[in-house]
Order: structure tokens, then sequence, then C-alpha cells
């Protein structure tokens, strides 16, 4: 497991020249001759230069963002993963004001201000037009936790594991035969702490960050199931969503087809 770093600062080429004595790559580097405002500089926790990269960022009152990269064994090795799809195109329809949220949810429950708490009931709509590329997995604009692949890769690959669908229509309710939405109804609590989250201050319900540094929560009760989602919602802002965890065998599937659009997050052992 590496936890990575992308520190950001206002850039002079005076701090750019005090990074690149520590021994790291600035981007721009000290010599650049043009205007620039924003300087960039990546580094891993425990890496020689990571304590001093660290402490110039604080002072000059910079930023991080914190990411982690897991290996192949430590995936492997995990009970579930989160699975969380990197490849976005599109958006959910209609987009208009949010009409989305009505054609495909229950909103009964659903807080405007964290963005939590609706349910789907219904296929999502789609413009004919999304881009996959060479991906497996596609995720649209606005909604972290609905999964879409190609109809003959999920039948190929994940069909077989037990994993159901939503079928998805396009923008005139038509049914669309090449894709899917993974289906993962059933919502399963994760072992973490509700005072690590932060309270509405709408609907006085919890929520917390998403991964970053580190195993994300084992769900509690070990459930045999091929694919769920977590009771906890994640997210910031007026944006939430569940996590989409999917069990060892489907991890499995998906690394043996190498099926692009998507990382895989493990979840620690369960306590």
């Amino acid at each position: 497991m590496k936890v990575k770093y992308r520190f950001t600062f206002r850039w002079t080429a005076k701090r750019a020249l005090e990074l690149e004595q520590i021994g790291v790559a600035v981007d721009p580097p000290s010599d650049f001759n043009g205007e620039c405002i924003i300087g960039v500089v990546h580094s891993a926790e425990g890496a020689p230069e990571w304590a001093g990269v660290s402490s110039l960022i604080r002072e000059w009152g910079g930023s991080s963002l914190v990411t982690t990269d897991f290996s192949a064994a430590e995936i492997a090795a995990a009970d579930y993963c989160e699975l969380l799809v990197t490849h976005a195109n599109g958006y959910p329809q209609p987009e208009d004001d949010f009409g989305f949220l009505a054609q495909s949810y229950d909103t009964s429950k659903y807080c405007d201000e964290c963005g939590a708490w609706a349910v789907q009931i219904a296929p999502f709509r789609v413009r004919k037009s999304l881009k996959w590329g060479r991906n497996a997995f596609l995720k649209l604009f606005w909604v972290e936790d609905a999964i879409f692949m190609h109809r003959e890769v999920w039948q190929a690959h994940l069909a077989p594991l037990c994993i159901e669908t939503w079928p998805v229509e396009d923008t005139k309710g038509n049914v669309l035969d090449h894709i899917v939405q993974l289906r993962a109804d059933t919502s399963v609590a994760l072992q973490i702490e509700e005072d690590l989250g932060v309270r509405c201050p709408k609907c006085g319900r919890v929520r917390y960050m998403g991964p970053e540094r580190g195993f994300l929560p084992a769900p509690v009760g070990a459930p045999d199931l091929p694919i769920f989602r977590s009771e906890q919602f994640f997210g910031a802002g007026h944006q939430s969503s569940n996590a989409i965890l999917i069990r060892r065998d489907v991890v499995a599937a998906i690394q043996a087809a190498k099926l692009r659009g998507a990382k895989l997050w493990p979840c620690a052992a369960p306590e």
C-alpha cells in the first residue's frame, strides 16, 4: 500500500527551487520563465522527501489531495473491494433542473442539501451518444453509485456470478439493448464510527468522506452477496452516494478479464 500526495502551492521560482533541492520534481520547474500561479509536486508518504515537502507546503498555505495505491496482492487478498468507476461520460436524463431525480428515484427522503437518501426505483435514461472508449465500465456525471456496462461484457464475466442488472433506456423510454446497469439493491453497514462523519445541517443525518488513505472499513456481518451497497453515504457539497462493494470472486473475474474503466479499493479485514 502506498499513500500518495498531490501538493499544490502558490508558485514562485524560489519556492520551486527549495522543493527541487529536497529532491522532488516541480511543475513548473524553478527555471520556468513564464507566468505561473499554481505549482504542483507529488510525493508518497514515507518517501525520503515527504516530510520536508509536507512541511514547506503547510508553511506556504498550500493544499494536498491524498489517494492510496494498493498492490495486486492486497486487492486479491481482500474479502471485498469497493468498485470505483473512473470513466465518466454523459448525464442522466432529463438533466434540466436535475429532472432525472424524479424520473429514476424515490425522493421522499431525499435531502437537497447533502444529496443523500434518494432510492432508485426506475431505470436511468441516457443519450445514445455515450462514449465508452475501450472501457467496460462507465458512470454518469452527477451519479457516482450507478455503474453501467456493455451488456455483452456483463453477460460474459459478471452474470455467471449472479450479478443482476437494471435495464437502461434512451431519452424516450425505449430499452437500450447494448447497455445495462449493475444492480446493488441490498444495503450493508460498514464498520465505521459515526463521529468520523459530518452531520448535514438540514436533514441531520451523517455522511462521510470517500476513501482517501488506507483500506475502506469492512462490511458488518460478512455478507454472502456478489454485490451490495454501503448503508452509509459518502460525499461532499450537494452530492452523496453509497459505496458499491463486490465480493472476492467478482474482483477476481474483473482482474482476470482486465476490464477497464474502474479501480478496486480493498476493504480492511473485519474486526
